[in-house]
């Protein structure tokens, strides 16, 4: 579970490298981000929705507790309450794709450990998404 953990960092660590100064940082909680400029954030119900200027993409961010469940376990499950494709294992990161409720395509991004997991949900394009993702730090 660890090395899962310690995967998703490695791999956040790699994209927060080629991240330009651009953005604000924001504290939601148990993690911080870079907000880009122009983009908007909302919190709902503990997840965390970052908006593109012009709407066309977002991401969502839910960090959670996890009471034990295997990452590939709840993989499974968020893909199959979302209708999505099988989820693909990489390093201890899982991904899959689905429509959401307006027929927009999606990746969602699952990993984590025993005690923690976090889903990030990509909607739309945006060259912006990455560095988001890279920016991530968990507190």
């Amino acid at each position: 579970m660890m090395k899962a953990r310690m995967a998703f960092l490695t791999f956040v660590l790699s994209l927060a490298l080629c991240m330009p100064a651009w953005a604000a940082v924001k504290d939601f909680g148990k993690f911080k981000v870079d907000v880009p400029a122009g983009w908007t954030s909302e919190v709902d119900d503990g997840t965390v929705g970052l908006i593109a200027p012009d709407k066309s993409a977002a991401v969502t961010i839910t960090m959670e507790v996890n009471d034990g469940e295997s990452i590939a376990g709840l993989a499974k499950q968020f893909a199959a309450a979302l209708k999505g494709s099988a989820p693909k294992e990489e390093n201890g990161i899982f991904t899959f794709t689905f429509k959401n409720a307006n027929g927009v395509a999606c990746r969602a991004i699952v990993a984590g450990d025993a005690k923690q997991f976090v889903m990030i949900t990509i909607i739309g394009e945006h060259p912006a998404i990455e560095k988001i993702i890279a920016s991530m730090e968990e507190k």
